[in-house]
């Protein structure tokens, strides 16, 4: 695959990423606002949260339809899992699989409800698993990748240096 289509479809997957996470948070916190909302406003605020639910759906799927292209597509080497530490994005798959895309399908149900007429609770706890997957996805993709990705780097620089007889280089100041 051509370098520059990689790079597109990865700005399209951070781009829905952002799209997803923010109408997931813009859903709950309408879904929050309706229970105590006035009568007269139902239908304003239903309408709101079936179209904030659309854009919700929408996002989810360039996300994911985005991240499988750059599972099976990488520049150069084939996929994602002939990466040497490939450990990270198989916790990433699990945190968005139980995090995210649960708590998306429990706000759609939310969503639907509401849209029939019943006014179900919409529970804190919802809220601190969206945030916790949110934040447990960043740090694995920013501090767990670049650990790991590290740790393989210093391990080739001292299996190149121990074949050709030198020392190891000194590791990178922290």
């Amino acid at each position: 695959m051509d370098p520059k289509v990689y790079d597109w479809l990865r700005a399209a997957h951070l781009i829905g990423d952002f799209l997803w996470v923010g109408a997931m948070f813009a859903v709950y916190w309408l879904l929050r606002f309706h229970t105590h909302a006035p009568k007269q406003a139902h239908e304003k605020l239903v309408l709101m949260e079936r179209s904030m639910a659309l854009m919700m759906d929408l996002a989810s799927a360039l996300a994911i339809g985005t991240g499988i292209a750059l599972i099976i597509y990488r520049p150069g080497d084939g996929t994602i899992f002939s990466e040497k530490p490939a450990g990270w994005f198989h916790i990433k798959l699990t945190i968005i699989v139980l995090g995210l895309l649960s708590m998306h399908g429990m706000l759609r149900a939310k969503v639907k409800k509401f849209s029939d007429g019943k006014v179900p609770n919409v529970p804190q706890w919802q809220w601190t698993v969206i945030l916790s997957s949110v934040v447990a996805v960043l740090i694995v993709v920013f501090v767990v990748r670049g650990a790991m990705t590290r740790g393989v780097a210093e391990e080739a620089a001292k299996k190149a240096a121990a074949t050709m007889g030198a020392e190891p280089p000194p590791p990178p100041p922290k």
